[in-house]
């Protein structure tokens, strides 16, 4: 009975951080990447169905939360496309807003691209990971980084997604 009940109550918490996330998404994030997550041709890269393969390894993770936390610049390749638009940092979200937001993206925009057994982001991660304080072209080294490890460990085209 205990445990239907802790069931009940993490289906229930995860709803609640869902809605928090898309509704952070909407007001932070849609101008950029659209509503939809599909991104602006050439300017802002699409979200959905684009970086769920990030989470496969713990660089990925730390990526996802520096991007949202401290922006970052320069043309970058995704999903075959280039884009050349600006991210700016995102520093007076909470580590809460942040865990949640991204737990939207990837749990709505990119469920299909998880890995088996993904673990949602907690505000506690969020905050370890933002403690390292990076400059924008920090980040931008760090995707850098990120697409060549994911070339190496899944191929190429999975990398580009």
């Amino acid at each position: 009975m205990k445990r239907a009940i802790a069931v009940l109550l993490l289906v229930a918490l995860s709803r609640v951080a869902a809605a928090s996330g898309s509704s952070i998404f909407v007001t932070n994030c849609s101008a950029c990447h659209q509503l939809d997550g599909q991104g602006v041709p050439g300017v802002y890269p699409p979200l959905k169905d684009a970086v769920g393969g990030y989470v496969r390894v713990p660089e990925g993770r730390a990526y996802l939360a520096h991007v949202v936390s401290f922006g970052m610049t320069g043309a970058i390749s995704s999903q075959g496309k280039t884009y050349s638009g600006f991210m700016q940092p995102w520093t007076q979200l909470s580590d809460a807003d942040v865990a949640d937001v991204l737990n939207y993206v990837l749990l709505d925009l990119n469920a299909a691209l998880l890995p088996k057994g993904f673990v949602a982001f907690t505000p506690e991660e969020v905050k370890t990971l933002r403690a390292k304080h990076l400059t924008l072209a920090e980040v931008r080294g760090e995707r850098e980084a990120l697409m060549k490890t994911l070339a190496a460990n899944t191929g190429a085209a999975q990398a580009q997604r």
